[in-house]
């Protein structure tokens, strides 16, 4: 293993680290530092900190901040779905959402992934990221539930996002209750409403 796959110390210490696992703890940290703090307020020292790593290793590994914030974002569970089967159809679409919008589902980044997503950093290549993931959110929740055949189809697909992304904002921001404590078992039948009146008449 070479000098360049370490945290910082010497390529022959106790604290060897391959590159694979070296870039997936920049990435864990990443995301936890960008979700809690937004871009601004992210330091790749701070995060290479976090990660137990030399600073060094994020620009060979990323090239820069927005080259991290693009990896991490690229690195976020699926807004749908996560590790396990995309969600077929709307009952699958609502469980997918009660889990992923359920109090305590993102306990390893402390707060809901999407956030990373929602402070504005003053850069325009980082808000065409943004708003390109929000999209993609939309265009899943669209395959997810089977289509709609509603003309303004996309429209509907980005409220049930932004519904999602106001859970996580309430939650995080205000701890407004019984929201901030639901359960999938709460969330279910609520979201499962919504999700068939929102969307409206399904694809043929």
């Amino acid at each position: 293993m070479s000098s360049d796959d370490v945290t910082g110390q010497a390529a022959d210490g106790p604290r060897r680290r391959d590159a694979a696992a070296t870039r997936r703890a920049l990435l864990l940290a990443a995301r936890t530092r960008f979700t809690r703090l937004g871009y601004d307020r992210t330091t790749l020292r701070d995060v290479a900190a976090d990660a137990g790593v030399n600073l060094a290793l994020i620009k060979r590994y990323f090239g820069s901040k927005e080259g991290l914030f693009k990896a991490a974002l690229a690195e976020t569970p699926r807004f749908l779905g996560g590790t396990g089967e995309f969600p077929r159809g709307r009952a699958a679409l609502a469980e997918a959402l009660s889990r992923q919008l359920a109090a305590g589902a993102w306990a390893e980044f402390g707060e809901h992934p999407v956030l990373m997503l929602l402070r504005d950093s003053g850069d325009e290549q980082v808000a065409q990221l943004r708003r390109r993931a929000l999209a993609e959110f939309g265009r899943q929740v669209l395959e997810a539930s089977g289509g709609s055949s509603a003309p303004d189809a996309e429209l509907r697909a980005e409220l049930l996002v932004a519904l999602g992304v106001g859970v996580a904002v309430v939650r995080s921001a205000v701890g407004l209750r019984p929201l901030a404590d639901a359960t999938p078992e709460e969330l279910l039948g609520p979201l499962h409403d919504i999700v068939e009146g929102l969307l409206g008449p399904p694809s043929d």
